[in-house]
This record gives structure tokens, C-alpha cells and sequence, in this order.
């Protein structure tokens, strides 16, 4: 059901780039977008009104391309800045694909190979959509990989399971390819030819990192508890920027100081506590990685100091960072050559 389904309100940013580039005036859509954070999820009926007013007030054909074609990695979140770290085009795209329910909760996106094209797809059927979310969502994803490589290199076709618009032509012009409509579901192709080409913002280093958080976050996600699962993703990104306090995250997750108290006292929690569980479990997985100093370990926990995240491993674990990273990697078998990545 539509009604359960979440979209990255990164996502979101691409509306309010699109309303800034075309001095629109739409304070109803930025109203409603702006009790979000970059950080967080919105359920996705919410944006789709949001396309709809935009449509309302700037009735263009081909609108969902239109705002589509301003997405931008960042506007990918985590799973943008993973694409970006990664060193080819095919390694990015199947990143995006692991990690693909942090953009859209119940995304499934399918990959084929066709002789010399592959074919990328997801569903219609029971995964209900709109046409300016069916055009969104495919421009975004064009958008995308032509900002990886660094090159405005159309797709070879895409496929929208919506009747043939009017003014079809323009659908052609902005996505660069023919564009099938009544199509069974969502698809996008292109060369296979275009999954070796370089990506142009490599770090390899980086991309171990963003493929760590975007696994937390997963997780995360997979928790039951909605309240939980954002404010464990909002710690997370709060911890980058230093000590979270509580008020901050409050005012994050658009309530009162008073009722987030209250709100973790029904689940039995402690602010202090839970804050120093999430950090206890990012440290574990940040000090597997031995090529992280632990000065980097502190900061990117949001301490100031190393002693103070030592102290406080020790505490959490009875051992110091150092001791159990030793102990970690001691444990570990040596790794498999993999020659995909």
C-alpha cells in the first residue's frame, strides 16, 4: 500500500532546486517540505502531493522530468555519495541497487542483460505510482549515472506505464531517447558498454565508509518502530557534526523538547543511554577498519578528544579501543581477491 511507503526526503531537494531555478512561487510545497531534513524519510504520498502542486501552479508537460533531470547525487543521500566514491559506473549502479530501499522503502529495482544493453526496471502493478512520479523517477535516475561519469550520455530507451501523453515529442527532447509508453512497468536501458567508464569522483577510501553507514542505516530501517528508526538515523548523522544534544534532534525530528522526552520514557529509554548504544555500535564497526586512526574513530563519533572515546569504549566494553581492535583483526580471515571491485 502506497500509504506505508517512505521516500529519502533527500530526494525532496530536487523540488525545491526546481522551484529556486524557475523563481516559482510555492509556499505551500515548501511549507510542507520543510518540517524534513535531508536526514530523514516522508511518506511518499506526501511528495507525490507535493509534484501535484507544482503541477497546479506550473502546469508544463513533462514535469516529473523535468524536476528529475535537477537531481543530483547529494540529492541520493547516502546512497549518492556511495555511487560517487565508487570507481566505475556498473560498481556504482549495483551499490545503488543493494542500498536501493534507503531511497524509496519499497523499491525493487531489476537488472537484466540483452544482448548489448542493459535493461534496468521496477515494478507498476501492486507498487502504485503517478505519471509525474513515474517521470521523476526515471529522469532522477538518468540524471544520475550522467553525473557519475561526467557525461551527458542518454539512455538507449525508457519505458513508462502510462498512455502516450499529447505532446510526446517533448518527452523524447528532455530524456535524449525514444520513450515507450503503456509499458508494463518503469525501465530505463542502456549501453553495456557504459558500465565500465570511469566514475568521476573516485575515492575508494570513502566508498568503504559510505558502504558502512548505508548498511547502519539499512538496518535501521529494517527496525519495526518508526520513532527508533528515525531517531537512530538522525544520531547517526548527527554524530558527524559533534555531540548531538537532545534538544537538536527534537527540533530535527520536528517535536517539542517535552514530548521527545516523553516519547522515549513510553519506550523506556534514556536519551544519554541510547545515544552511547548507537555509538558503541558504530565504534565496533569503525575500529574493524584498520585503516581508520582512532583519532578519526573519535571524531567521526563526535568526540572532540580521543581520551574521551576512550574512556567511553572502555566503559561500554571493558577493553580500550586499541585492545579490541587488535583483538578484532587477530580474528579475521584473510580477505578473498575480488576482482569486482
Amino acid at each position: 500500500m502506497s500509504k506505508d511507503v517512505y521516500i529519502s526526503c533527500a530526494l525532496a531537494d530536487t523540488l525545491r532546486d526546481y522551484i529556486d531555478r524557475n523563481l516559482l512561487v510555492a509556499p505551500d510545497v515548501l511549507a510542507a517540505l520543510a518540517p524534513y531534513s535531508s536526514s530523514q524519510r516522508m511518506p511518499i504520498l506526501l511528495f507525490w502531493r507535493q509534484l501535484e502542486r507544482l503541477q497546479e501552479m506550473h502546469p508544463v508537460p513533462a514535469l516529473g522530468l523535468r524536476i528529475g533531470l535537477c537531481a543530483k547525487p547529494q540529492h541520493f543521500g547516502v546512497v549518492g555519495y556511495l555511487a560517487a566514491s565508487c570507481s566505475v559506473l556498473g560498481q556504482a549502479l549495483m551499490r545503488y541497487r543493494r542500498f536501493q530501499r534507503l531511497l524509496v522503502s519499497n523499491l525493487d529495482v531489476r537488472v537484466e542483460q540483452r544482448g548489448e544493453v542493459i535493461r534496468y526496471s521496477w515494478g507498476q502493478g501492486e507498487h502504485h505510482t503517478t505519471p509525474l512520479a513515474s517521470e521523476f523517477g526515471l529522469a532522477a535516475f538518468i540524471n544520475l549515472y550522467q553525473a557519475l561519469i561526467g557525461q551527458v550520455i542518454p539512455p538507449s530507451a525508457i519505458e513508462i506505464p502510462y498512455p502516450r501523453p499529447e505532446q510526446s515529442s517533448i518527452y523524447e527532447a528532455l530524456a535524449g531517447c525514444p520513450v515507450r509508453f503503456d509499458a508494463p512497468c518503469h525501465a530505463m536501458e542502456m549501453p553495456v558498454s557504459l558500465l565500465a567508464m570511469r566514475v568521476t569522483s573516485s575515492a575508494p577510501y570513502l566508498r568503504d565508509l559510505f558502504e558502512r553507514q548505508a548498511h547502519a542505516m539499512l538496518a535501521q530501517h529494517l527496525r519495526p518502530d518508526a520513532f527508533l528508526d528515525q531517531l537512530q538515523q538522525q544520531m547517526m548523522t548527527a554524530l558527524q557534526e559533534g555531540e548531538p544534544s537532545a534538544a537538536m534532534l527534537a527540533e530535527r525530528m520536528s517535536c517539542s523538547l517535552r514530548s521527545f522526552y516523553r516519547k522515549l520514557a513510553e519506550y523506556g529509554l534514556c536519551y544519554r543511554a541510547l545515544l552511547g548504544d548507537v555509538r558503541f555500535k558504530l565504534a565496533r564497526m569503525y575500529l574493524a577498519d584498520s585503516r581508520l586512526s582512532l583519532v578519526e574513530v573519535a571524531l567521526l563519533l563526535g568526540y572532540s578528544e580521543q581520551s574521551a572515546f576512550s574512556r567511553a569504549f572502555r566503559k561500554w566494553s571493558g577493553s580500550t579501543p586499541q585492545e579490541y581492535r587488535r583483538s578484532r583483526l587477530s580474528s579475521l580471515p584473510l580477505p578473498a581477491i575480488n576482482l569486482a571491485r
